[in-house]
């Protein structure tokens, strides 16, 4: 499995970046899937994890929904021929210099129209999600936009599946998230509860 483009960036901080797409191009990208911009130069690629997804409305999408019965081929033209983008919004979680992945922000944004890639390729997976330092950025997130607890259970689910279904893996993430939880209890029920409702394989999960 190779990555995947699906689409370009609209704008970027070093906190995160937004992503434009076309309908066509959505089926790959999911909430909670691990992305990488990837420019043509020497810049650092930059990893995210998706955690928002959009569509904007126009005044012929407006237009329709007043309609009472819209033809296929209507909807079929406003959904893939015009030019409004789908946009989905990543917070930055690592990045890669010189073939070296550091868990950290970037030290610098990706530029607009950069490619943006879904992470598939299972090399690459596992070199991200080897060591879990990446995990202390989603807990900080500091945007109430930001639904940590389901980012959370979206991507540990996603890359569990990626790494072959790795029991392990799933395992030592559930443990550093108790670490880093430990003093946030608030936080820390729903998100075991969470997991353990995504991935009840794990012993550790399903005892709390």
């Amino acid at each position: 499995m190779t990555n995947i483009e699906f689409g370009r960036i609209l704008r970027a901080s070093t906190s995160g970046f937004a992503v434009g797409c076309r309908v066509s191009q959505l089926q790959a990208p999911a909430f909670g899937g691990l992305v990488k911009a990837q420019p043509v130069d020497a810049r650092e690629a930059i990893y995210g994890l998706i955690y928002d997804m959009h569509i904007d409305d126009d005044p012929l999408v407006r237009r329709l929904v007043l309609a009472e019965t819209p033809s296929t081929e209507l909807i079929n033209d406003q959904r893939e021929n015009r030019m409004l983008p789908i946009e989905m919004s990543v917070l930055a979680v690592g990045y890669q210099v010189q073939g070296s992945i550091r868990h950290g922000l970037p030290p610098r944004p990706p530029l607009n129209l950069d490619p943006v890639e879904l992470v598939r390729d299972p090399a690459e997976i596992r070199a991200f999600t080897s060591q879990l330092g990446y995990l202390r950025l989603i807990l900080r997130a500091n945007s109430n936009n930001v639904p940590i607890d389901q980012l959370l259970v979206a991507h540990v689910r996603d890359v569990y599946l990626l790494r072959g279904e790795d029991v392990g893996w799933a395992t030592a993430v559930t443990q550093e998230i108790i670490e880093l939880l430990r003093s946030n209890y608030d936080m820390l029920v729903p998100t075991l509860e969470a997991l353990s409702d995504a991935l009840p394989v794990l012993p550790v999960m399903g005892g709390n």
